[in-house]
């Protein structure tokens, strides 16, 4: 992880806080957990899940399971579950505690490639390359309703700070 700070006056300086490699493959998407700050969370080209410790160099956790590359991750809101969409549009949760897959949810037709946890609540949100949104319950392991309205790829989607609103983005030119 790298960036630029600016200082006082016209001068730059460059800062790198941290740099590892991460996946065997391309690293498409990453998330830092809400509560913490302290864990991140890596989804690559090689179908795996990593989980790391801000600061460590090394992988604490590899979750498995997708068959296709992984497009977007997100930590829940109190850090103990991790979910991934993939490019075969299946999601995939983990329990961190336990270490094991809990949830698979399946029903877009093609590339998750955004999601959001309900703040406080057992939802989750995603948006895929098949233009729909799609609202799961992940305590009934389903799909409760899906949203069209995009003409093209959703690529983000953000639950209101209220949990009341949805919104999302889309590739529409």
């Amino acid at each position: 992880m790298s960036g630029t700070a600016a200082g006082p006056g016209p001068a730059k300086r460059a800062w790198k806080l941290q740099e590892f490699v991460a996946h065997g493959a391309a690293v498409n998407c990453l998330a830092l957990g809400h509560k913490s700050g302290r864990v991140l969370v890596t989804g690559g080209e090689d179908k795996k899940v990593n989980l790391w410790a801000v600061g460590k160099p090394n992988c604490i956790m590899s979750l498995s399971g997708h068959s296709t590359a992984i497009d977007c991750v997100r930590f829940g809101y109190t850090e103990e579950v991790v979910c991934a969409g993939s490019q075969s549009g299946a999601l995939k949760i983990w329990d961190l505690e336990a270490a094991r897959l809990v949830r698979t949810l399946t029903g877009h037709k093609a590339g998750v490639k955004c999601i959001d946890f309900h703040p406080y609540g057992d939802f989750l949100a995603s948006g895929s390359s098949d233009t729909s949104l799609r609202l799961w319950d992940t305590r009934r392991k389903g799909c409760i309703f899906s949203y069209k309205g995009h003409t093209a790829r959703v690529n983000s989607v953000k639950f209101s700070p209220d949990g009341q609103w949805i919104a999302t983005a889309g590739q529409e030119a």
